[in-house]
C-alpha cells in the first residue's frame, strides 16, 4: 500500500497506469474493423486480434495483405486508429483515488507521451481531464519522456513540496522524477500491461504495486 495523501503533489502518467493501453488497441482494432466491413464488406477483427496475439510488427499491412485490401489503405487506418474515440475505462481504484485528492485539495497533474488529439481523447473518453491542474502531452509540449521538461515546469509551480509521480514504464517514466528527488510509484499491471517490464524494473521507481487499487489517500 503507498498513501498518497503523504505528498503535497501527485502526478500521473497515463497509458497502463490510470486504464489499460490493452484496452485502447482492442477499441481500435474494433473500430477499423467496422469500418473495414461497412466499406469493403470484409470481416477482419479475428485478424487483428491473430496478429496482436502473435506480435506481428505491422499488423496493418498484415490485416490488409490478408484480406486483399488497397495497399494505400493503410495510411487512413493509421489515422483512423489515432483519431478514433475510444471505448476504455479507468482501472479499479482511479477515480476514488482522484475523488480523494480532490477533495484534500492535493493539486494532480498529468505527463504522458504520445499524439496530441489521441491522448486527450482518451483523456476525454476516460472523462478525468477535470482532475488535473494542467496535463503535458509530449506531442504539445514538444519533448518526451525521459526528458524532465514538463516534470520541472510542475516543480517550478510547487518549489520546495513534496512531489511523487505515478507510473508504469521502468525505461523512461522514472528517469526524470527520479533525478529531481521526487518520490515515485510504478504500477505493474502485469497482466495487461502493453510495454514489458525490465529485468531490473524494481530499481527505477521506489515503491512497486501490482495494481493501481493498492494506492490510498
Amino acid at each position: 500500500m503507498a498513501d498518497l495523501s503523504n505528498f503535497d503533489v501527485v502526478v500521473f502518467d497515463l497509458d497502463d497506469t490510470l486504464y489499460s493501453e490493452l484496452d485502447y488497441v482492442l477499441s481500435g482494432y474494433h473500430f477499423l474493423s467496422e469500418l473495414i466491413e461497412r466499406l469493403y464488406s470484409k470481416v477482419t477483427y479475428k485478424t487483428f486480434i491473430e496478429a496482436l496475439k502473435t506480435k506481428v510488427p505491422d499488423v496493418f499491412s498484415y490485416v490488409i495483405e490478408e484480406h486483399r485490401l488497397p495497399k494505400t489503405l493503410k495510411e487512413h487506418l493509421i489515422l483512423a486508429y489515432r483519431y478514433h474515440t475510444p471505448n476504455i475505462k479507468l482501472h479499479e481504484g482511479v477515480i476514488l483515488i482522484l475523488e480523494q485528492l480532490r477533495s484534500k485539495n492535493i493539486p494532480m497533474y498529468l505527463i504522458t507521451d504520445g499524439r496530441g488529439i489521441t491522448q486527450r481523447l482518451k483523456i476525454s473518453s476516460l472523462e478525468i481531464e477535470t482532475f488535473f491542474e494542467s496535463i503535458y502531452i509530449s506531442e504539445e509540449v514538444g519533448v518526451g519522456k525521459p526528458q524532465p521538461d514538463s516534470f520541472i515546469a510542475i516543480q517550478r509551480l510547487h518549489p520546495d513540496k513534496s512531489i511523487v509521480y505515478v507510473a508504469d514504464n521502468p525505461t523512461k517514466d522514472f528517469i526524470a522524477p527520479n533525478q529531481l528527488g521526487w518520490d515515485s510509484i510504478g504500477i505493474i499491471n502485469i497482466n495487461t500491461r502493453v510495454h514489458p517490464l525490465t529485468s531490473d524494473y524494481t530499481q527505477a521507481a521506489n515503491i512497486w504495486l501490482d495494481q493501481f487499487k493498492g494506492l490510498t489517500c
